[in-house]
């Protein structure tokens, strides 16, 4: 409840001043958020559904906000309401009750958590995409132990068949189906593209080791298009593949995201001298959520996180 003191106003009172009821009364939150509601949906049909009320409801909520404050705030027109000045002003102050009460409801309806995961994750998950995901983790759940592995996808669902792991997000061709997309990227050629390829020359590459899906999509869109390539180095680790390629041995291919997290980075942009890669997409799965309770939660931030950044 918000105990209010005064109410500014910016027109004549539709109600004596002192019949306003409003000085040292406190009004109920409810009647904030229809306010809100009625101001955002723009008829008391429309809020009447949003609050699960009858519209005789809302007309009664609004009458008696009307009452409380002596003023009118709404004026109805054509079908719908538009607010009065005194509506405008006790919008601002209406708002502020509705966030006030999201921030609460959401601070203590998240369940605080013990334990452990254990978490594996492909490199193309760079650090712009596991901030996000960390630091909402660290702020509801500041008690959960986290441990994450990077490696590659194989691996990573061999680990979790094997059940060392818990949660893993794993890269896979466009259309695969190893577990629940949560983004889709565009990939892109990085290398110096324009001084490696050369017409009837062997596009030189470098690349992670095998098993991984990405070297043999490299050699499919290269070989579909007619063209001939060789491995000039082999990296087993993210750091080495980038030194690599910006010391000119060769090119690869990236998601996007990594890109715009660089965009120093040397990568094709729109020569047209390769064929395009397509897209990648990030996949989730996980253990079934009995064996660890952490688990369901932590997978409801890595959705909302990871998904919404697209």
């Amino acid at each position: 409840m918000f105990l209010v003191k005064s109410v500014c106003a910016s027109q004549t009172p539709s109600v004596p001043h002192s019949e306003n009821q409003l000085i040292n009364r406190i009004i109920d939150p409810v009647l904030m958020h229809m306010f809100v509601y009625l101001h955002e949906e723009g008829s008391f049909s429309a809020t009447a559904e949003r609050m699960h009320l009858t519209q005789q409801a809302v007309s009664a909520q609004l009458k008696r906000l009307e009452e409380m404050t002596g003023r009118t705030l709404v004026q109805r027109c054509h079908q719908r309401i538009a607010l009065t000045r005194d509506g405008e002003a006790l919008l601002i102050s209406a708002r502020q009750v509705v966030e006030i009460s999201q921030r609460i409801r959401h601070q203590f309806s998240s369940v605080p958590l013990d334990g452990l995961i254990r978490f594996g994750v492909t490199p193309g998950i760079g650090p712009s995409l596991l901030f996000p995901l960390l630091s909402e983790l660290r702020r509801a759940h500041p008690r959960l132990e986290v441990r994450c592995q990077t490696t590659h996808s194989s691996q990573l669902l061999a680990k979790l068949d094997a059940g060392s792991l818990d949660v893993i997000v794993g890269a896979q061709r466009d259309g695969d189906a190893n577990g629940e997309v949560l983004r889709r990227e565009r990939l892109v050629w990085v290398g110096d593209v324009e001084n490696l390829v050369r017409p009837g020359s062997a596009v030189p590459l470098v690349m992670l080791p095998s098993p991984t899906f990405l070297r043999e999509h490299i050699f499919s869109s290269l070989g579909n298009a007619g063209f001939k390539w060789t491995v000039h180095s082999e990296c087993d680790d993210s750091v080495s593949l980038r030194v690599a390629i910006q010391a000119g041995w060769g090119i690869t291919l990236f998601n996007e995201e990594m890109i715009l997290a660089e965009p120093s980075f040397p990568h094709d942009r729109g020569s047209g001298l390769l064929p395009d890669p397509g897209h990648v997409e990030f996949f989730m799965r996980f253990n079934p959520a009995g064996r660890n309770p952490s688990i369901a939660p932590f997978v409801g931030i890595l959705r909302s996180t990871l998904s919404l950044q697209q």
